[in-house]
């Protein structure tokens, strides 16, 4: 009994962790079967708090004077066969499970945001992106931004403040010196974050995005540069023009929401109000509100866009229209940090839907699966399409 009792422990703990065999899998569910009281063990240790924090428990778990509770509650029952055996048989799992969560906690590739699958039947689960950034300041020196209220920095007189997955910045706003210092904000993938600019300017970027901009602005204009996608809502400034510098191109604008998108050579900028004026050196066009522009090296086209489309990741969705599969499956790989891997060249389909950001991956690809007739595997944080 007591050996299968740790073997019990060995096959739940591998449960946890998406490592078993499919003969493990078939013996674990054998063991199952045969006492009910260890489903409720297993129910137990996989539902009654989230990976993660399972994690930080066995972490700042004192192993050494939990076996001395266990041993104590052992020899206080030991005169009782019952109770006796009841002990070796959930000691064991117990310090079985316990072993396993402080291995992998001490394995340097151990990735929180890696979870176990409980409902998909995948290898294992990956975790929605968080409120993250690095800050890089006008020394070179970098700042990891969490959702800690604090100053962060002081740059020329100008406090840096970080609250929430925001920072802002208190001082003056406009410069009339000629020394401008700039900070750059770094999103990693899997991340989201805010910034109030000096003038009061908000811009939410998204993930695999970088802003760069002054502390304090000139005296003759807001220029910002960008990479990546951000939301921007523009503080109203007649006398100081508000302008976003692009790979190809320049958004220049007085006072308005908008958003762009540009991850490649191709700028999209979605208008909401107010208006903008896109030019790549060549050509500029005015936007209206409700209208997109798509602007390269060579070209300016303007269309009508989709502002809820536009925006959807800022309020948290992922929102799909007749969209390309392959951009479909870049925009989830940047949002959960993942390496994309094509067993064979993806059909020619478009797909539409939405769905929560903050849902787990499986949830997402199961969405997928059923409007694209793919088929998906997870392994760690590669997604495998076929």
């Amino acid at each position: 009994m007591r050996e299968e009792s740790f073997e019990l422990a060995e096959l739940i703990s591998g449960y946890l962790l998406c490592n078993l065999t499919k003969e493990q899998e078939d013996r674990l569910m054998f063991l199952l079967e045969e006492d009910k009281e260890r489903y409720k063990l297993l129910e137990a240790y996989r539902d009654a708090t989230p990976f993660e924090q399972r994690l930080t428990n066995m972490n700042n778990l004192d192993v050494n004077e939990a076996w001395l509770k266990v041993d104590n509650q052992y020899r206080k029952s030991k005169t009782v066969i019952k109770p006796q055996y009841t002990f070796f048989k959930y000691a064991a799992i117990f310090l079985g499970v316990l072993g396993a969560f402080v291995f992998y906690l001490n394995s340097k590739q151990l990735d929180p945001s890696v979870v176990p699958d409980i409902t998909k039947n995948y290898k294992n689960d990956v975790l929605p992106g968080t409120q993250k950034a690095i800050l890089i300041l006008s020394d070179g020196k970098e700042i990891m931004l969490d959702k800690e209220n604090k100053t962060i920095a002081n740059e020329n007189g100008v406090e840096i403040i970080n609250n929430d997955g925001q920072i802002s910045y208190k001082g003056s706003n406009i410069n009339e010196t000629s020394t401008i210092q700039y900070n750059i904000l770094r999103v990693p993938k899997a991340g989201t974050y805010t910034v109030i600019l000096p003038d009061g300017s908000r811009v939410m970027l998204n993930a695999m995005s970088e802003l760069s901009y002054p502390v304090t602005f000139n005296k003759k204009e807001r220029r910002v540069k960008l990479k990546g996608e951000a939301y921007f809502e523009v503080a109203k400034d007649a006398v100081h023009p508000f302008k976003v510098i692009l790979n190809e191109s320049e958004v220049e604008v007085l006072g308005t929401h908008f958003n762009i998108s540009s991850y490649d050579q191709t700028a999209k900028t979605t208008l909401l109000e107010g208006s903008v004026k896109v030019d790549n050196g060549e050509k500029s066009r005015v936007l209206t509100p409700g209208n997109q522009a798509l602007v390269d090296k060579r070209n300016v086209s303007i269309s009508k866009g989709d502002t809820q489309k536009a925006v959807a990741w800022c309020k948290g969705e992922f929102y799909f229209d007749n969209d390309e599969i392959e951009q479909v499956l870049v925009e989830i790989g940047r949002w959960y940090d993942l390496k994309l891997i094509y067993i064979k060249p993806l059909p020619n389909i478009h797909i539409g839907g939405h769905i929560t950001r903050q849902s787990k991956l499986s949830e997402v690809i199961t969405m997928l699966k059923e409007v694209s007739n793919l088929t998906f595997s997870i392994e760690n944080k590669n997604l495998i399409v076929s």
